[in-house]
């Protein structure tokens, strides 16, 4: 009996301190319940060898918007260096654009095995392998990927009606989700914040960051150190005033002739631009003919034509992420919930046409307003793109009124020049513009050595 009771006292002390440890366990899970590490990933040859969260987050009233995000760590001293969330465009791409093909994460494909299938017309590839990615900006600093918004990449509602929205609405739930966000790491809270995103993203940035600087000093939400933001090809006005900065782009990189642009200028009352007049239609059609042989995104490369086996074609990476994400064992490594995203596409077009209402034709205004506070920016362009030329994005940046710190010059990589850079600044604020020679839309899809280095060095505030 002696024996039989020791042993059931022991038994009982046992339990408790197992029920105990149980209870912390949890609460210790509970405060971070959204976050999950990413130990591995098919196609990816052992473990990764850098920290890879990701998670959701609910936003709304009922958290009835579940924002996905991927949070990479900086490999270099996640503890200090800078934080950036990072927004892709389309509206409706998904982050992983951004991570894999953008070169601003830290792996990319490997693009052997694709090929193309002559009886149906399409192009084949096998999961592809996965490959370490040098020119990764998580190198030197950490990124928050956000998949927004709501029925962007792995983002879902609980409910049909919650994926209609606006950019206002999406804005203010990404500024809630960084609250969230933050609450739940607070050992990041003290790393200087940056908010980017690239192309249809140049929209809504501005107006974050306005939130969290507004949310700062008016103390109705958690501090965030914020102290900058960064914008790549981004889309600023939804106006005529992109029409006209086409014309004088292809004008000034030889896509038409002299006689052709003078006739066009002066049909559509150049230097102002009249685009509503018959002939100055006319013009811009003949111009058209022109552009429509190219690939609007990349001048320097032939129109996409996804069905020829013989032209390659640069959405035919859609291909590749596309049976990638949709992966089964891809979706569990990533911790997707099951049962909330059907059939994965790159970008949503759906959500572009029909659910997201685009209200901010502009976001001059929000930059303006940032101008009058302590923040910095990098704008940035490829000189390539005829999407969003470097020519528009001069033409809105003039209507900040700042001043010229440092006059347009070459900047270098490797003894090379690789782009022109500006800065215009006043007492508070400070505005880095550049180009980067030969890239396209988004320009570290093209030259992502190049692109690392400028963001490197304006992140540790040197010169270009």
């Amino acid at each position: 009996m002696m024996v039989n009771n020791i042993n059931c006292s022991t038994f009982t002390l046992f339990l408790e301190i197992f029920i105990l440890i149980l209870l912390a366990f949890h609460g210790t899970c509970s405060l971070n319940s959204s976050s999950r590490r990413v130990l591995s990933l098919p196609g990816f040859h052992g473990s990764l060898p850098f920290k890879l969260h990701t998670g959701y987050i609910g936003v709304g009233k009922g958290e009835e918007v579940q924002l996905f995000y991927y949070f990479i760590e900086s490999e270099q001293h996640p503890e200090t260096d800078p934080l950036m969330l990072w927004l892709t465009g389309g509206p409706g791409c998904t982050s992983l654009s951004a991570i894999f093909f953008e070169h601003i994460g830290p792996l990319s494909f490997n693009y052997t095995g694709i090929s193309f299938n002559r009886t149906t017309a399409t192009w084949e590839t096998d999961l592809p392998a996965l490959q370490l990615n040098p020119n990764a900006w998580t190198k030197f600093a950490s990124i928050l990927f956000l998949e927004s918004p709501v029925g962007t990449g792995f983002s879902y509602a609980t409910s049909a009606e919650f994926y209609s929205t606006t950019d206002i609405i999406a804005s203010k739930q990404i500024y809630k989700f960084l609250q969230k966000w933050f609450t739940e790491h607070p050992h990041f809270a003290k790393n200087p914040l940056y908010v980017g995103g690239s192309s249809a993203c140049g929209l809504i940035v501005p107006f974050i960051t306005q939130e969290i600087v507004n949310g700062n000093d008016d103390g109705t939400g958690l501090q965030l150190n914020i102290k900058g933001y960064v914008l790549g090809s981004p889309l600023t006005e939804l106006n005529g005033s992109a029409t006209t900065a086409r014309i004088d782009f292809a004008h000034r990189v030889s896509l038409i002739s002299d006689d052709f642009y003078e006739a066009t200028k002066s049909s559509c009352g150049g230097p102002h631009w009249n685009v509503s007049n018959a002939d100055c239609t006319k013009n811009l059609n003949e111009g058209s003919k022109v552009f429509d042989l190219l690939f609007p995104e990349h001048i320097l490369e032939p129109k996409c034509n996804v069905s020829s086996p013989i032209i390659w074609c640069r959405k035919n990476y859609n291909l590749i992420i596309d049976n990638w994400a949709n992966n089964i064992q891809v979706r569990e490594a990533l911790h997707v919930r099951k049962g909330t995203v059907g059939h994965w596409t790159r970008c949503n077009a759906t959500l572009k046409a029909r659910s997201y209402n685009m209200t901010l034709t502009s976001s001059i205004s929000y930059h303006q307003n940032l101008t009058n506070k302590s923040i910095r920016a990098l704008i940035y362009d490829g000189d390539q793109d005829l999407q969003i030329t470097y020519v528009g994005t001069l033409t809105w940046i003039d209507k900040l009124n700042l001043q010229i710190s440092d006059y347009w010059r070459p900047w270098f990589v490797n003894g090379k020049v690789v782009g022109y850079v500006t800065k215009f600044s006043n007492s508070h604020y400070d505005l880095t513009y550049t180009t980067v020679k030969g890239a396209g839309h988004c320009a570290s899809e093209f030259y992502p050595h190049e692109s690392s280095t400028m963001l490197r060095r304006w992140f540790a505030c040197k010169p270009l």
